[in-house]
């Protein structure tokens, strides 16, 4: 007998495993892989969940707690590092979590919009990155925030709308970020003042406070029409004194500030400050860019 019950769902991946089969060949890449995925289920077990199956190079676990599976995640990556024999041969993994309804089978499989959403989850992140949505991060206590980043929302494949996607970060990679949001100082009266300017197409949008959503789909707030530009390609808003770009798209954004060199930013933040050039999806420098200027200034 199925039932329907509130599970975390995980799913871990590791990151371009075809090419350790053609560089150890199928034996010993199949023994490098099948460590790699005991780990990740002695991590899942420790925290009270269950490995529900593995697929080739993939796991997949569930977790009655929220806050157990979001503890337990974070510590994926990190279980492979402390690997020497692993963190000898690089590898890399990239983790999907959603929460939510599922209906679960008899022999522990479970089925619903929460699976398929941390399915895309573990597609749409990048090696070394483990992320969820903002929407599962809700019902947790507000210190989690300090280990995550926003990354903006963005179109999931198989998902009509938006899906804000938040990046949870371990110990160890919280302490390399630059952190964009949290306790600091306040805001000068100056500060508070400042907004950002973006002209494209001869036209001004003003940003106060945000989120303002640029992209090609019909629900973005300044839209740009281009082949290489995302539906949800990238967000802009004001975090304390300072105005963050956040690009969620797949083909990434360039970025150049006042006569710097240009910046790639793919699923990354960046702060925004003096005057330049933001280009979706294609170098600034290319004869088809449509490019965007964007100016941090004084609200008079």
């Amino acid at each position: 007998m199925s039932r329907t019950t509130d599970l975390a769902i995980c799913f871990a991946d590791i990151c371009d495993s075809t090419a350790l089969f053609e560089e150890h060949g199928d034996d010993t890449a199949r023994d490098i892989v099948g460590a790699v995925l005991d780990l990740i289920s002695d991590v899942i077990r420790e925290y009270n969940g269950t490995v529900v199956k593995t697929i080739g190079d993939e796991v997949m676990g569930t977790f009655p707690e929220l806050i157990a599976a979001t503890s337990a995640v974070t510590q994926f990556p990190e279980a492979v590092k402390r690997d020497e024999k692993l963190a000898t041969l690089g590898i890399e993994i990239r983790v999907g979590m959603c929460y939510g309804s599922v209906v679960q089978e008899e022999d522990g499989d479970v089925y619903g919009d929460a699976v398929n959403t941390a399915s895309r989850l573990v597609d749409w992140a990048k090696a070394e990155q483990v992320v969820t949505t903002a929407a599962t991060l809700d019902p947790l206590p507000d210190f989690f925030e300090s280990r995550t980043r926003n990354l903006g929302p963005t179109t999931l494949r198989g998902k009509e709308e938006p899906v804000e996607i938040i990046e949870l970060l371990g110990e160890q990679s919280g302490s390399n970020l630059t952190v964009v949001e949290g306790d600091g100082p306040e805001p000068t009266p100056e500060e508070t003042r400042r907004i950002l300017s973006l002209h494209y197409d001869d036209e001004e949008t003003i940003v106060e406070e945000g989120p303002l959503m640029i992209g090609r789909g019909t629900k973005s707030d300044l839209q740009v029409s281009d082949s290489r530009v995302s539906r949800m390609h990238a967000v802009v808003r004001r975090q304390r004194d300072a105005f963050v770009l956040t690009d969620s798209s797949t083909n990434g954004t360039y970025v150049q500030i006042g006569e710097e060199e240009v910046m790639f930013l793919h699923r990354e933040q960046l702060r925004l400050h003096g005057s330049g050039h933001l280009s979706l999806g294609r170098h600034i420098e290319a004869d088809d860019a449509r490019l965007l200027r964007f100016e941090c200034r004084t609200r008079t």
